[in-house]
């Protein structure tokens, strides 16, 4: 509250020197504008300043305002305006979750852990649920689907299946042969009957076009667009996108992990013929969160149209009570957002990653760490911990890959053991603790999954899941080349200064 009166106090200060300016006829536009620029600099500078944003990202703001004033301006307007703005615009809409939740807990929707877990994943369990995360959830069985023939298919065949609703939601949706083809499924299923809801990120999915959303409409299909970028909101939520990616299907089986659908997931990419990827389908208990998710996200994107009350789903149509008893282990969904009170699921991997005893494997396709997350790999590297990131071989983003490649020197001082992916793109965000704890969902390792984007993970304990994502790792380390210390120091001065260029600058992806 404080600092919001500094503000306001600070704004009508700049209005009065504006009027005073008035006063006294300055007619040269030019002038007007050599006076007022300089004053809308100090001015952000001074907003960002006492805003008491982390050290990093002050540091960057304030040089490239320095630096490249006009850039600096069009980018905070776009990117650069803290969260507490956004949670300001989402306030209403977060008092509606928060009362959503809490008629969820209410109900009768039986989460009790039947099995027990061991001392380590029961401990982890209430910690997470403090920090933000969702109740942990035993009689669920999941699938671990590696690249994009076996997570389409899967897809594909529950939709097949649906009796009464679908649920599907993408940061990036494409009007491509993969994303024609699951279209087309959907059109199948609304026209038997089946409830079909569809929302997508207006961001990640602008190519969308009314040609390929149309037939969905017709066919009676709910399209929905998240916080599109068309919109009045625009400088409210251009920065902020929903990054999620789900799929339920009549409240019994669900999808996330990390392909969105395009023809790029399947390898049909002249510029990444193999894009390595992973998914993980759900059944059982645990999709009570999921559900719970993807109708927060939904409500939240239609709450303008008056369409849907939230009690409505409150009912076993939606949230079957469908727990699988033979199942072993079980599942803990995390979600968090720009809305949020605190960075849940960075929280939430931070405690995993730190209970680790012998190892700590993380493969992301963007790895970009806050402080806290930098310091805890390189302290477990150094006490013995056998620490290795598997990273692309091949990056979509200049900026990005030149940012993630700054950390690695220190990491790889500390004894971190540096993977990258052949000459190729992995998408995959896994995190895998001990072979007894993973994690898996849409949050890369880095500061905009952590406190930006809307994203969830999934951390499976005593799954024999996480028995087939150590798999999956071991074949990825094999199919990769470790960078050595000697050799990534031989790289010349041009590319270290602009590493360490974008590094700078990284705060603010």
């Amino acid at each position: 509250m404080k600092n919001r009166v500094v503000q306001l106090l600070f704004v009508f200060a700049l209005a009065a020197i504006v009027l005073i300016l008035l006063n006294k006829s300055i007619i040269s536009l030019n002038t007007f504008i050599s006076v007022l620029w300089p004053i809308t600099i100090i001015g952000i500078s001074f907003v960002i300043f006492i805003e008491n944003r982390s050290p990093q990202s002050t540091l960057a703001w304030l040089l490239i305002l320095a630096l490249l004033p006009v850039i600096g301006v069009l980018l905070y307007l776009l990117f650069g305006r803290s969260r507490w703005r956004r949670k300001k615009h989402l306030h209403r809409s977060e008092e509606r979750r928060k009362i959503f939740r809490e008629i969820l807990a209410g109900r009768s929707f039986n989460l009790e852990i039947s099995s027990p877990l061991n001392e380590r994943s029961t401990y982890l369990t209430e910690v997470i649920q403090k920090f933000g995360g969702g109740p942990v959830a035993n009689e669920t069985t999941t699938k671990l689907l590696t690249n994009g023939d076996e997570t389409f298919t899967e897809i594909l065949q529950a939709i097949e299946n649906a009796t009464h609703h679908i649920h599907i939601q993408y940061y990036i949706y494409r009007s491509d042969e993969i994303g024609t083809k699951i279209r087309d499924a959907l059109i199948r299923k609304a026209k038997s009957g089946v409830i079909v809801r569809f929302l997508y990120d207006g961001l990640g999915s602008n190519t969308l076009r009314r040609r390929f959303l149309q037939p969905m409409k017709d066919a009676g299909i709910e399209v929905i667009e998240f916080d599109s970028i068309l919109s009045p909101w625009l400088l409210e939520t251009v920065n902020y996108r929903n990054h999620r990616k789900i799929v339920i299907v009549d409240g019994t089986i669900g999808f996330t992990g990390g392909l969105n659908v395009g023809d790029e997931y399947l390898g049909r990419s002249k510029k990444f013929p193999i894009w390595r990827d992973s998914h993980l389908k759900i059944e059982g208990k645990a999709l009570y969160k999921l559900q719970a998710i993807f109708l927060e996200d939904l409500l939240y994107a239609t709450s303008s149209l008056n369409t849907y009350s939230w009690e409505q789903f409150m009912n076993r149509t939606y949230f079957p009570n469908q727990g699988i008893l033979q199942a072993e282990g079980a599942v803990q969904i995390v979600a968090s957002g720009p809305s949020s009170d605190d960075t849940s699921i960075r929280n939430a991997l931070l405690k995993v990653m730190g209970s680790a005893k012998k190892s700590i494997w993380i493969a992301s396709p963007y790895f970009i760490p806050d402080q806290e997350t930098l310091t805890l790999l390189r302290l477990s590297a150094l006490s013995g911990v056998d620490v290795r990131i598997l990273y692309p071989g091949k990056g979509d983003s200049i900026i990005s890959d030149q940012a993630s490649q700054s950390y690695f020197t220190p990491l790889l001082k500390a004894g971190v053991s540096i993977y990258r992916y052949k000459d190729s793109f992995m998408h995959a965000k896994i995190v895998l603790v001990d072979d007894e704890v993973a994690t898996i969902g849409t949050a890369n390792m880095d500061i905009r999954s952590f406190e930006l984007n809307y994203e969830l993970i999934a951390v499976l304990y005593e799954s024999k899941t996480v028995l087939d994502i150590k798999s999956d790792f071991e074949q990825d380390f094999q199919d990769s080349i470790e960078i050595k210390w000697d050799s990534f120091q031989k790289r010349s001065i041009q590319k270290r200064m602009l590493e360490s260029l974008m590094r700078l600058i990284s705060p603010l992806l």
